[in-house]
């Protein structure tokens, strides 16, 4: 009945989890069928008896298996919801039951869970400023003057209105930017580990991601410059803010990065999404488009106020902010008014004291995930981030894309690291938001340090 199961897909319990399944489907095992007892198919197919307990659990979820107090456990059958997938997907498909059938902590995405910080607007009123077929490419002009006002106040970046192309979020800022430099010319380059989307946002632009190195300031100038030969090359960097690091990029290398800027070999994209978000008392330096005028600076309201308003913008000088405009009308005409009326209101109410305060809420969250995380799970490194909404961890033993299984089946979404890194020196790091309250944020680490007992437990058992 289990016959090559270590030769499927995914970890142990996901393993067997299949071979089971097929059998059902095969009616090796018919309903009403009993299955072995755990510590006897551990002990025939070789591993802990938490790999079997996993796995039965995962097909008591989905519906397949039922136990039954004193007498063992028992197949069901299929479920009626469950066509029958190749071998390959039944641990999408049964995850995918598992998050339906129980409330998931999510906290692989590092951005605003709830609209409870947003400062308070009359949203009614902003269709009160809508007219005409609101088709402008370049953004509506109250949210061009509003971002302008941000920029300047908040993120000491002077900024005029006709700096501005508004877009649907900053990952389509950085696909135009992808196609509107030199199309189809020059590599990407970055440090690594670096923004998650970021190979998304360039797919099909013809361009090639490649790493320069990079140490606790950031990435390597000179490593910059020297990739910068290549025609057309454009180098993405996050000094404040680093997603998925949360660190801050010291002055003294902004300064050598704006002079590389300055030379004209490589076009920087600086991407300020997180900028807002410093958590630790004092301002951050000036951003690298503050430092110089070939500096391309793209933004979001994500970060700061809600994903779902999908709504980010570029800061570009000419005669790239005209190449950009072309390729955003020829893409979507133009970026949603209504989204665009709105954040223009909650952009004009962000001022000094909520902003702040809003810091100050998010520094405490991030402590507080950090305490929790020494005190549960002491062997799991990570350094506290000076910006942004997530941390940066590090586990000690195993993949993080196969604890990230664990997670979820103890009811926690992470992000495994390998979807930030480059060069494959990451496959241990887990990225953890902390933008959920505090007391989500300690029942998830409690399951997460169940999940964590769980997957070690499997791994000590592994051959």
């Amino acid at each position: 009945m289990f016959g090559g199961w270590r030769t499927r897909p995914g970890p142990r319990y996901q393993r067997l989890a299949s071979a089971l399944l097929d059998a059902v489907d095969r009616r090796v095992l018919g309903a009403g069928a009993r299955v072995p007892a755990e510590r006897a198919l551990a002990a025939a197919v070789g591993v802990s008896r938490g790999t079997v307990v996993a796995c039965f659990e995962h097909l008591v979820a989905a519906g397949v298996l039922r136990r039954r107090q004193g007498s063992g456990t028992f197949v069901v059958g299929r479920p009626s919801w469950a066509s029958r997938p190749a071998a390959s997907g039944v641990a999408t498909l049964l995850l995918r039951r598992m998050a339906a059938d129980q409330e998931n902590i999510d906290l692989s995405v590092s951005a605003p869970t709830d609209l409870r910080h947003l400062p308070p607007v009359d949203v009614s009123a902003a269709w009160a400023e809508l007219d005409g077929h609101g088709l402008d490419p370049r953004g509506l002009p109250q949210l061009r003057a509003e971002v302008a006002r941000h920029l300047t106040e908040h993120q000491q970046l002077p900024t005029e209105p006709d700096d501005l192309l508004i877009t649907a979020g900053a990952q389509e800022a950085l696909w135009l930017l992808g196609r509107g430099i030199r199309p189809r010319s020059g590599a990407v380059v970055t440090a690594c580990p670096t923004y998650p989307g970021l190979a998304g946002a360039i797919a099909g632009a013809g361009r090639e991601i490649v790493t320069v190195p990079a140490d606790a300031a950031g990435a390597d100038p000179t490593a910059i410059a020297r990739a910068g030969r290549a025609p057309g090359t454009i180098a993405f960097l996050m000094p404040t803010g680093h997603n998925p690091a949360g660190t801050v990029m010291p002055a003294v290398r902004r300064q050598s990065i704006a002079a590389v800027a300055d030379a004209g070999e490589v076009t920087i994209v600086e991407d300020l999404a997180l900028a807002d978000l410093t958590l630790d008392a004092g301002l951050p330096p000036p951003p690298l488009a503050a430092l110089s005028t070939r500096v391309i600076a793209v933004g979001s309201a994500s970060k700061l106020l809600w994903a779902g308003l999908r709504v980010g913008w570029i800061r570009a000088g000419e005669p790239f902010r005209t190449a950009i405009l072309a390729r955003k009308a020829g893409l979507n005409l133009a970026t949603s008014a209504v989204s665009q009326v709105v954040a223009a209101r909650l952009l004009a109410a962000v001022g000094p004291g909520w902003l702040a305060a809003h810091r100050s809420a998010l520094a405490q969250r991030r402590d507080h995930l950090a305490g929790l995380l020494r005190a549960h799970l002491p062997a799991w490194h990570s350094r506290l981030p000076e910006a942004g909404l997530s941390l940066w961890v590090e586990l000690p033993v195993g993949s993080a894309d196969a604890f990230a299984h664990a997670a979820a089946r103890h009811g926690v979404t992470v992000a495994a690291g390998s979807m930030a890194c480059l060069d494959g020196r990451h496959g241990r790091y887990i990225r953890l938001s902390f933008a959920e309250p505090l007391d989500t944020l300690t029942l998830a680490v409690e399951r997460l340090a169940a999940a964590w007992e769980a997957h070690a437990q499997d791994l000590a058992a592994s051959p």
